[in-house]
């Protein structure tokens, strides 16, 4: 029999700007146990939902690139179908490196990368989203959605927790040669970077 999940946590302490967000908590939770964090906001449900997560960098530009990474996979087993002289490979094939190039799946980590590049984002994959600032954990975000192979972007307020500097990348990120040719749709409260 498999060995069930349990999640235990403890003496979790995170600290942000210089705010103590999360001192000493201790959370075990038991295999088909339900619990609800119930507080007011800014007293760090959210922050401790990440860090029982584990969520890096990583994830969050694996999550951007998955997509096309199924379609690579699909692609290299369509090519080795087509090696084995499988019945109706050729369908298959044409079908799978369709998807891959609609997805510009062979670029899908250089796009993120980019996008991380140009919004001055973290780019230490190992790194926890737990010890970046607000603003740093939105750039990262940000980056992978605008190096993702989306069709149609519609974004909200993406630079919310952006600081000057950073809402001018992420303008020129999102306008730049990594979007061209993507409808982009999103509101906006500053004006313009020049």
């Amino acid at each position: 029999m498999p060995k069930q999940s349990h999640v235990r946590a403890e003496r979790v302490t995170v600290t942000r700007g210089g705010r103590r967000v999360l001192n000493d908590i201790n959370v075990s939770v038991s295999p088909r146990t339900r619990l609800a964090l119930v507080g007011e906001n800014g007293r760090g449900k959210t922050t401790l939902l990440q860090v029982l997560s584990g969520e890096t960098v990583r994830s969050l530009v694996s999550d951007a690139t998955h997509a096309a990474r199924l379609a690579l996979q699909a692609f290299d087993q369509a090519t080795a179908g087509l090696a084995d002289d499988v019945p109706g490979a050729m369908d298959v094939y044409e079908a799978a490196l369709e998807a891959a190039t609609r997805l510009d799946a062979w670029d899908a980590e250089r796009r993120v990368d980019v996008a991380l590049d140009a919004l001055d984002a973290c780019t230490d994959r190992d790194r926890q989203l737990t010890t970046l600032s607000v603003g740093q954990r939105c750039r990262v975000r940000l980056a992978c959605v605008l190096g993702g192979a989306y069709d149609f972007l519609l974004l909200d307020e993406p630079t919310n927790h952006l600081d000057a500097g950073g809402y001018e990348r992420g303008w020129r990120a999102a306008h730049g040669s990594e979007c061209a040719g993507r409808p982009t749709i999103g509101p906006s409260r500053r004006s313009t970077p020049g």
